[in-house]
Protein backbone atom coordinates (compact mmCIF):
# COMPACT_ATOMS: atom_id res chain seq x y z
CA UNK A 1 0.00 0.00 0.00
CA UNK A 2 0.87 3.67 -1.07
CA UNK A 3 2.35 5.49 2.25
CA UNK A 4 0.49 8.22 0.57
CA UNK A 5 -2.66 7.25 1.54
CA UNK A 6 -4.62 6.85 4.36
CA UNK A 7 -7.74 4.32 5.59
CA UNK A 8 -10.95 5.11 7.50
CA UNK A 9 -13.01 2.04 8.15
CA UNK A 10 -16.62 1.75 9.21
CA UNK A 11 -18.23 -0.40 10.92
CA UNK A 12 -22.26 -1.93 9.76
CA UNK A 13 -23.78 -3.94 12.57
CA UNK A 14 -25.90 -6.69 10.80
CA UNK A 15 -27.91 -7.30 13.95
CA UNK A 16 -29.08 -3.63 13.46
CA UNK A 17 -31.82 -2.52 11.03
CA UNK A 18 -30.51 1.10 10.32
CA UNK A 19 -26.82 -0.80 9.37
CA UNK A 20 -28.33 -3.31 7.48
CA UNK A 21 -30.65 -0.54 5.57
CA UNK A 22 -27.52 1.02 4.90
CA UNK A 23 -25.64 -2.13 3.83
CA UNK A 24 -28.47 -2.32 0.80
CA UNK A 25 -28.04 0.74 0.06
CA UNK A 26 -24.50 0.75 -0.45
CA UNK A 27 -24.40 -2.55 -2.35
CA UNK A 28 -22.58 -2.60 -5.94
CA UNK A 29 -21.19 1.07 -5.35
CA UNK A 30 -18.03 2.18 -5.23
CA UNK A 31 -17.94 2.44 -1.54
CA UNK A 32 -14.79 4.75 -1.09
CA UNK A 33 -16.16 7.49 -4.29
CA UNK A 34 -19.67 6.75 -2.55
CA UNK A 35 -18.51 8.09 0.77
CA UNK A 36 -15.82 11.00 -1.05
CA UNK A 37 -19.36 12.56 -2.45
CA UNK A 38 -20.91 12.24 1.04
CA UNK A 39 -18.45 14.39 2.34
CA UNK A 40 -17.95 16.90 -0.31
CA UNK A 41 -21.22 17.42 -0.40
CA UNK A 42 -21.24 17.95 3.92
CA UNK A 43 -18.02 20.76 2.93
CA UNK A 44 -20.49 22.12 0.82
CA UNK A 45 -23.34 22.80 2.88
CA UNK A 46 -22.04 23.45 6.36
CA UNK A 47 -18.71 25.84 7.19
CA UNK A 48 -17.50 24.14 9.80
CA UNK A 49 -17.27 20.10 10.81
CA UNK A 50 -15.05 20.04 14.14
CA UNK A 51 -15.44 21.85 17.50
CA UNK A 52 -12.51 22.81 19.05
CA UNK A 53 -13.13 23.37 22.81
CA UNK A 54 -11.40 25.99 24.57
CA UNK A 55 -10.99 26.92 28.14
CA UNK A 56 -11.75 30.65 28.49
CA UNK A 57 -12.10 33.12 31.93
CA UNK A 58 -15.38 33.70 32.53
CA UNK A 59 -17.11 35.50 35.56
CA UNK A 60 -16.99 33.64 39.20
CA UNK A 61 -20.48 32.41 38.62
CA UNK A 62 -20.65 31.07 35.58
CA UNK A 63 -18.69 28.64 33.02
CA UNK A 64 -17.93 29.53 29.59
CA UNK A 65 -17.81 26.99 26.88
CA UNK A 66 -16.53 28.02 23.45
CA UNK A 67 -16.15 25.92 20.20
CA UNK A 68 -15.25 27.10 16.47
CA UNK A 69 -18.21 28.03 14.65
CA UNK A 70 -20.36 28.40 17.17
CA UNK A 71 -21.16 31.45 19.30
CA UNK A 72 -20.03 31.94 23.10
CA UNK A 73 -22.62 29.92 25.32
CA UNK A 74 -22.84 31.12 29.38
CA UNK A 75 -24.02 28.72 31.79
CA UNK A 76 -24.70 29.57 35.23
CA UNK A 77 -24.20 26.90 37.78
Amino acid sequence: MSKNKVIKSVSFNVMNDQDKAYLERIEGVNFSGYVKRLIEKDMRQRKFIKSEKKTVQSPADHTAFVTKGTPLILKTE
